[in-house]
């Protein structure tokens, strides 16, 4: 009895980790096939929640979410790959046919669609007139809630956040079996999924939905701990890194491919004498994976690495970057802090 009784529980844990029954939310949702048809005229616009939700609507005005169509650094890519697939997730509520000139839209800034609004509220809580959450209430004024179990496991953050490859894009969008983003799954071992520790809300939503730890936001910045450490033997110089970050529940660098945390060590002239990159690398022509060598979420959440120098080290930083392998072509048109983000530069202690 002991047995299957502890069989049941842990079936009950695993349907509500993966999402067994279904979900109103997840329905409409393909994975970045198709735009989202909400099957609303209520509640389509983040600002028919202000008023009631007047916190809440300032808080995701600022976020990644809202801005996910208005990010410049995504309508620059968007300009020189303008295809229906981008759009689908940037901005799901887009009505827009597969034949559509979709350069157009980056180039037109006076575009008032509700879909420019992005990852909206209506995105992740409204469907078919009717708004939903993570349990029922009937304590607003204006609407009730209805409880939706996607709001209890990663499948919604997963809709976006977690897609392989493109193999077509007309006249249907198909992928390939080889991933391409997998932020959704990088912590889905057993006991954190049973456990809900592995949630994604748990990090990044924060009282009143602010949106936090992404690439909008650097206070997380504030956590790490990086330290280096010369020690010199004969003609060589030996550079140890410690690098202490803080728990997630994902890789890191994790998401866009672009994305690249990199150790440089300089000389006095400001020369690089070494570089070491915590990335993945793809190559793109045979979607073969060249390396992955970022942080990981399943072991201890500090790095300690030696670096061997013939010339003698002066400064060490590290940096996290953004679109790392076309940076240099994105210069011009933005700020450094849009293209990357500092977290430690020091003179190189010698012992």
């Amino acid at each position: 009895m002991y047995r299957f009784r502890t069989f049941t529980f842990l079936c009950l844990l695993i349907c509500n980790s993966y999402n067994c029954s279904e979900s109103e939310i997840l329905k409409p949702m393909s994975n970045g096939k198709f735009p989202l048809d909400i099957g609303s005229h209520r509640w389509k616009s983040s600002k028919d929640c202000e008023s009631c939700h007047k916190s809440i609507y300032q808080n995701h005005q600022k976020s990644a979410h809202a801005n996910s169509w208005k990010d410049p650094i995504f309508l620059e890519a968007f300009q020189k790959e303008p295809r229906q697939w981008c759009l689908n997730c940037h901005a799901p509520l887009h009505s827009f046919g597969s034949n559509h000139d979709f350069k157009t839209l980056s180039n037109d800034q006076t575009l008032k669609g509700i879909w420019t609004e992005g990852v909206n509220c209506a995105v992740c809580h409204v469907r078919g007139n009717q708004i939903y959450g993570k349990q029922t209430r009937n304590d607003f004024k204006d609407h009730t809630v209805l409880g939706d179990t996607s709001f209890s496991n990663n499948s919604l953050c997963k809709n976006c956040h977690q897609f392989n490859f493109p193999e077509k894009h007309h006249p249907k969008i198909e992928y390939t079996n080889v991933i391409m983003q997998s932020t959704g799954s990088e912590s889905e071992t057993m006991i954190p999924s049973l456990s809900g520790t592995n949630l994604c809300v748990n990090c990044h939503l924060k009282s009143d939905h602010r949106l936090n730890g992404t690439v909008f936001d650097i206070d997380w910045m504030e956590d790490w701990k990086v330290s280096t450490l010369t020690q010199t033997i004969g003609n060589e110089s030996i550079v140890n890194l410690t690098l202490k970050y803080p728990k997630m529940g994902h890789t890191f660098p994790t998401g866009d491919l672009f994305r690249s945390l990199i150790f440089r060590v300089y000389d006095r002239n400001q020369n690089i004498l070494l570089e070491d990159r915590f990335e993945k690398k793809m190559r793109i022509i045979d979607l073969f994976e060249v390396r992955d060598t970022r942080l990981s979420p399943f072991i201890s959440t500090e790095v300690s690495k030696s670096y061997i120098i013939k010339q003698v080290p002066f400064e060490c930083e590290l940096v996290y970057h953004l679109q790392f392998p076309i940076e240099n072509e994105l210069k011009s048109k933005f700020q450094d802090n849009q293209l990357h983000r500092p977290i430690f530069r020091d003179k190189c202690s010698v012992k």
